[in-house]
């Protein structure tokens, strides 16, 4: 009987440590990218480079239709960052070289109009976030299609430096530039808008 309970504790550790190593692989390879999502949710479709297209509109100037061949022809940017996932801050799901576009540049190029104050962000798959028009111009903030120097297998990632992994949305497909203030699908349950990562939860990283 002792035994017995033994080899189940055992295997419950198991089980625990082989569960927790597919959701760091899960994240890291961007299926999955934010907190606790309640099931089900449908698996994203990443269209073809011939079929996918960025959107870019609402309070802009001029609306862009993106191309994947267009996007990765404008100007290229390169942070070192890591993303952290609130719900496991001393565990970098992901760190390296991202290389795309800044955003600031692809807002530029749309012409943000002096009403947007907010810029709502949305994945393939559903899944929304957001940022303010102030942040979302810094230098770091980039649309990522390479990490390390090779292609992202979630074709384009939002890489948000200082930030929770909630605003890193992975397969954006739409930006929409807003006069109200948006809330993405965490941030409007509760989660920190600002979503900024302590120094003190970076130190116990």
């Amino acid at each position: 009987m002792h035994r017995s309970l033994v080899s189940k504790k055992a295997l419950t550790k198991v089980q625990a440590a082989v569960i927790a190593a597919i959701i760091v692989v899960a994240v890291v390879t961007g299926i999955a990218y934010y907190p606790s999502l309640p099931a089900p949710y449908p698996t994203p479709i990443v269209a073809e480079d011939s079929e996918w297209r960025l959107l870019v509109d609402g309070f802009v100037q001029h609306p862009l239709n993106l191309t994947f061949k267009e996007l990765v022809a404008m100007p290229r940017s390169t942070v070192d960052a890591v993303l952290f996932c609130v719900d496991a801050p001393k565990t970098p799901l992901a760190d390296g070289n991202w290389t795309g576009v800044r955003l600031g540049v692809i807002l530029e190029k749309a012409g943000v109009s002096p009403k947007a104050v907010k810029v709502a962000f949305y994945a393939e798959d559903g899944f929304t976030t957001d940022l303010t028009v102030k942040t979302a111009m810094r230098e770091d903030i980039i649309l990522a299609y390479e990490k390390d120097g090779k292609s992202i297998p979630e074709k384009l990632r939002l890489v948000v430096p200082g930030k929770w992994g909630y605003k890193w949305i992975s397969r954006v497909a739409h930006i929409e530039l807003v006069n109200y203030d948006f809330k993405g699908i965490w941030e409007s349950r509760g989660y920190s808008d600002e979503a900024d990562i302590s120094s003190n939860a970076a130190a116990s990283s």
